[in-house]
């Protein structure tokens, strides 16, 4: 595409005024991490019945398709995989229930070199302005939703069409992905874990729903006759404005490992106006990496690999949540390519009107935009073609994760699946459940915790009580040391507890009696 020559700015662009609202970024890479996990147990998993492929939506499985292209995607290649590159547009948008459903007010071009692993990153604001055939100069961010409104499912091809033209880039592939499916396979993972760099406050952050909400209008103010006949004698020059703060929430996090559940994760890389300098679009770029590396490890761990029930649960999310075109014996082929990804051959940028960036940001006709620097997108291109060389966000001063503890959960019931199901919900508050089966005795009344750990985990101790009204039982070390943990009775067992955990390595061994059978039913 020629890249145009502005003359006239508020002449030559037509733009939406609407105005800059938080949203989420977490298409990174989605479907090429997960892929990992979820192919793998789609083609061992007998209760994973899909069939047939989908256009534009996430490809479907069976037991037989899936060995097929397992055997028939080691001999065919990736589009640009001959280049030696491969283009993807990963898009985030609201969904349904949002202002703006097709809006991609998160975008971001990826690449792989597949010689060498490498993956680059640029990410892309939806402010910059952009030809849209048929549509004129726009916002990019409205690409997929004018290609939805022409036709369903059109939309991110549209979008890649725009991107690419700008970019000089051929996009091979896309993957959209809105906010309820991010939010659904971080809960099935069990929730990540993240290391936050450093502590901040965001006391913007948009409570959904309430976006137009006119919480702080005068009717609202009004308390009691009073406060209404003083309000009657207010010149109405002096009326106060109106407060808009139930519109939004206070949102904190801390420095250090956090484990996130998917509303916590959303709130992570949505938040727009943290203070401590995670306002900037390259602070949180950072940490939706970090969150996208994070989900990487989980999908590929054991604990998901060999979990069936799981991988079913996340491709059920991921096929009602996220539209490609990738095909699944492409996504098998991209899953062999990026098994052993290096998080340091990951490159990132961010376009921004930061003074080094070769945009700037201005205001046509009262909207908000951003615009290339002497109207020449060359640099633009540059950082595309160069987007292997991008700084990268430094991860290696990363602390090392926290040891987590290991739990063995035992059914000692006659309830049929309650310790599998018990071990879903404890991985879902973050635990790791190394082992299930079947206790010795099944009459026990009351469910039981063994600290294998003499007392050197009573944070966890107490979480897994709690959750599990449980009683705590004493080690072959003596009696446990809970800390602050208050249990409701110490009961005391003639045999060694670590002879009942059938695995040496379990932190803590978990023996479910009758009072937790209602976890079966929920």
């Amino acid at each position: 595409m020629d890249k145009p020559k502005v003359d006239f700015l508020r002449e030559k662009y037509q733009l939406d005024a609407s105005p800059r609202k938080p949203i989420l970024f977490f298409g990174r890479l989605l479907a090429l991490f997960l892929a990992a996990g979820s192919v793998a147990l789609a083609a061992l998993s007998f209760n994973v019945d899909w069939s047939g492929e989908s256009g534009g939506s996430f490809p479907s499985f069976n037991l037989f398709s899936t060995l097929r292209h397992l055997v028939s995607s080691e001999d065919r290649e990736l589009r640009g995989e001959k280049d030696d590159r491969v283009n993807f547009l990963l898009l985030g948008v609201g969904g349904a229930g949002h202002e703006g459903p097709q809006l991609s007010d998160t975008i971001l071009f990826a690449s792989l070199k597949p010689s060498t692993e490498q993956v680059g990153l640029l990410s892309i604001p939806r402010d910059m302005t952009v030809p849209i055939p048929g549509y004129g100069w726009r916002k990019v961010n409205n690409a997929n939703a004018f290609g939805e409104n022409a036709e369903p499912g059109s939309g991110p091809a549209l979008a890649g069409e725009v991107i690419g033209d700008v970019l000089d880039q051929t996009v091979h592939y896309y993957v959209r992905v809105d906010f309820d499916g991010f939010a659904q396979v971080v809960d099935e993972l069990g929730g990540l874990d993240v290391f936050v760099d450093r502590a901040f406050t965001d006391e913007q952050y948009p409570i959904l729903g309430k976006e137009e909400a006119e919480c702080g209008s005068k009717a609202d103010k009004a308390a009691g006759d009073k406060a209404s006949a003083a309000e009657a004698f207010m010149p109405e020059a002096f009326t106060p404005p109106p407060d808009y703060s139930c519109r939004f929430e206070l949102l904190s996090f801390k420095q250090g490992w956090t484990h996130m559940d998917g509303a916590t994760a959303l709130m992570f890389v949505r938040s727009r106006h943290g203070n401590n300098g995670e306002a900037s679009d390259f602070a949180r770029s950072r940490r939706q990496q970090k969150l996208l590396l994070a989900m990487r490890e989980k999908l590929v761990s054991t604990e998901t690999l060999l979990n069936p029930g799981r991988i079913a649960r996340i491709l059920d999310a991921v096929r009602e949540n996220v539209a490609t075109n990738l095909q699944l014996w492409e996504i098998i082929r991209l899953a062999g390519l990026m098994k052993d990804l290096d998080p340091a051959k990951v490159a990132s940028r961010v376009l921004d009107a930061s003074p080094e960036s070769p945009l700037y940001a201005t205001s046509l006709n009262g909207a908000y935009v951003l615009l290339p620097k002497n109207d020449d997108w060359r640099p633009i291109e540059a950082m595309a073609a160069d987007i292997f060389n991008a700084a990268s966000a430094a991860l290696a001063a990363t602390p090392p994760k926290p040891k987590m503890v290991n739990i063995e959960v035992q059914n000692g019931t006659t309830v049929n699946g309650l310790g599998f199901r018990t071990s879903q919900l404890l991985e879902k508050q973050g635990f790791t459940v190394s082992k299930v089966g079947n206790a010795k005795d099944r009459a026990y009344e009351h469910t039981v915790v063994y600290d294998l750990t003499d007392g050197k985990a009573p944070d966890d101790l107490k979480a897994l009580r709690t959750f599990l009204e449980a009683e705590v039982t004493r080690t072959s070390g003596g009696w446990v040391r809970p800390g602050d943990v208050l249990p409701r009775e110490l009961s005391v067992t003639p045999e060694d507890p670590s002879a009942l955990a059938t695995d040496s390595t379990v932190d803590f061994l978990v023996i479910l009696g009758q009072n937790s059978a209602d976890l079966a039913r929920n």
